[in-house]
């Protein structure tokens, strides 16, 4: 799996133009995602319609929540003023941990048949230990990778794992200091209600509800849950672009209602797409190029290519916000 990663480079400017930049990565993600077997049957990615496409969509559980948690993962390797200093901080408060946080990115939901797994090979080493909060010898992580897969993709391998991290294959990230080689089970969600504990798992992310909540330890679940700050610009663009593609397939790539969409530069954006529903959805986007806000992101990989047959390849967008500091 490749990941078409925007980063935000630029304030956004043009509303329209800027939606244009966002809905590429949407819709390309969404596209890619889609169970394969209809869009071949449809000519394949090359010549299916929008409005083929609106018609056998069908969203994944995961299709919005892999770009939080990508989101996050880059903003902890970048250093982001707004992410780094505060995970660096709980990590040395609550788990112990020194040195300033890093992040691996291990696993995300599942999007129909795809499964990504980034092990950051560059951070992990043999010695590496995976804290759990509870007493017993720190588990070596790397050695432990694969029965990780295997338990996410298989029920009857979870139960072969260390009881103390059974339910490690449900992390998200593994964030922890490369200089102790100490690591947490992390998981991401976008809502925190949805955070759930499981044995291994240590650090809850999620955006925050109201400012001022700092993070907490909560010892029923053994979590530390830590409030992640809003970046409220960015995530309303990526949400209010995502409704968009949305709302235009729900239509069948027609106009969507102004009861589905109020605001006039949404509108605008469904329009340009609407009118181009007769147009295969690759060379759509190749269309959004131009006109999207120039300089609003960098691509940090080449244009994304859809999945292999065998599965072993797709795509997810990743926006991350802007600094601000």
């Amino acid at each position: 799996m490749r990941y078409s990663l925007k980063i935000q480079r630029d304030a956004i400017r043009e509303a329209i133009r800027a939606r244009f930049a966002m809905v590429i990565p949407i819709l390309r993600g969404m596209l890619y995602s889609t169970n394969r077997a209809m869009i071949e049957a449809l000519g394949g990615y090359d010549k299916i319609t929008l409005e083929q496409f609106a018609r056998v969509y069908q969203e994944n559980p995961g299709d919005y929540g892999i770009c939080f948690e990508y989101a996050v993962h880059q903003s902890i390797r970048r250093r982001d003023p707004a992410i780094h200093p505060l995970l660096s901080g709980v990590l040395e408060e609550f788990c112990g941990i020194v040195g300033g946080a890093e992040s691996i990115l291990f696993g995300v939901e599942k999007t129909g048949e795809f499964h990504l797994r980034e092990t950051a090979g560059d951070l992990l080493t043999d010695e590496s230990r995976v804290l759990v909060g509870r007493r017993g010898q720190p588990v070596k992580l790397k050695r432990r990778l694969n029965d990780l897969v295997a338990a996410f993709r298989s029920e009857r391998h979870r139960e072969k794992l260390p009881y103390s991290i059974r339910g490690l294959w449900k992390a998200d990230l593994f964030v922890g200091s490369p200089g102790p080689d100490q690591w947490v089970g992390t998981s991401l969600k976008t809502n925190r209600a949805d955070l759930e504990p499981y044995r291994g798992l240590r650090l809850g992310l999620y955006p925050e509800e109201r400012p001022g909540h700092g993070p907490r330890r909560d010892e029923a679940t053994n979590l530390v849950l830590c409030p992640l700050p809003y970046s409220g610009d960015f995530m309303q663009l990526f949400g209010a672009s995502f409704w968009i593609v949305k709302h235009l397939v729900a239509a069948n790539a027609k106009p969507p209602s102004r009861i589905a969409l109020v605001y006039e530069d949404d509108q605008a954006v469904a329009r340009w797409l609407s009118d181009r529903r007769g147009f295969p959805v690759l060379g759509v986007i190749d269309a959004l190029l131009p006109i999207q806000q120039p300089g609003l992101f960098d691509e940090t990989e080449d244009e994304a290519s859809p999945p292999s047959k065998d599965g072993e390849e797709t795509v997810a967008a990743a926006p991350i916000p802007l600094k601000t500091s």
